[in-house]
């Protein structure tokens, strides 16, 4: 049903895009998706222990800043090649294609064409580097996105989000981990959602496969930040890298 209703939304939007004038800005149904990864940074040098897709969040792409700098050094240092594509080097539909849309429809339009993004990043990885295990690591929009991939993956790091009550449909393969802050404001909605009492209990419900897991960081807010050890830890052991 949950795929239903996302497949009539597209559709009412490409539907609605066709009214639109020559000049309107296009929908992820017809623009392109590859050019993200032509404009994706790449850090370390040979992916001796496997390469890492990061997906970064809707503000765009913060991979030689902060926190998510200090995680892409760790990965490089590990042995991960880490390629962090752009999502905005394609041309982004528009929040909203047209008037009176609700949100989650337009939601919908940027997380196909992130997807497909990233599922195009993948099959150059995968020809490029033959062979070698491919995780992705997504963060906020990303984390989302990485959430969505049914390409084939060797394992999934999404942070910056909650456990989804939706998104993991057809990846009961894949091993995931989510890690998430207490304080993240952007969990805010689902932390408060009646169904689920609190962050915790919407994991033990919703994450029901052998390979998924889930980390709750108390105090910790949007940034996942690397230095503390029980997401160091935790990264560590779903990467198998050696804790020295």
């Amino acid at each position: 049903m949950r795929f239903l209703l996302r497949t009539i939304g597209i559709a009412f939007f490409a539907l609605c895009a066709t009214t639109q004038t020559a000049k309107a800005e296009p929908t992820c149904l017809d623009c392109m998706y590859d050019k993200a990864y032509s404009a994706a940074k790449v850090y370390g040098n040979k992916p001796s222990r496997g390469v890492i897709l990061h997906l970064h969040d809707c503000g765009g792409l913060h991979s030689d800043k902060g926190w998510q700098r200090e995680w892409v050094d760790y990965f490089t240092v590990s042995g991960f090649l880490v390629i962090a594509i752009d999502s905005f080097a394609d041309v982004r539909p528009p929040p909203v294609a047209c008037p009176g849309t609700p949100w989650n429809y337009a939601r919908n339009l940027i997380y196909t064409l992130r997807t497909r993004q990233a599922q195009h990043a993948v099959t150059m990885i995968r020809k490029k580097y033959s062979g070698r295990t491919v995780f992705v690591w997504g963060h906020g929009e990303g984390g989302v996105t990485a959430q969505t991939m049914t390409a084939k993956l060797d394992g999934v790091i999404s942070t910056g989000t909650p456990c989804p009550d939706e998104w993991l449909e057809g990846n009961s393969e894949t091993p995931i981990i989510i890690i998430q802050g207490t304080d993240d404001e952007y969990l805010s909605e689902a932390k408060n959602n009646p169904l689920y009492g609190s962050l915790d209990d919407r994991c033990k419900m919703l994450m029901n496969q052998p390979n998924w897991e889930w980390l709750t960081v108390k105090g910790m807010g949007h940034a996942a930040e690397l230095w503390r050890e029980d997401v160091r830890a935790r990264v560590a052991k779903f990467l198998a890298i050696p804790i020295k």
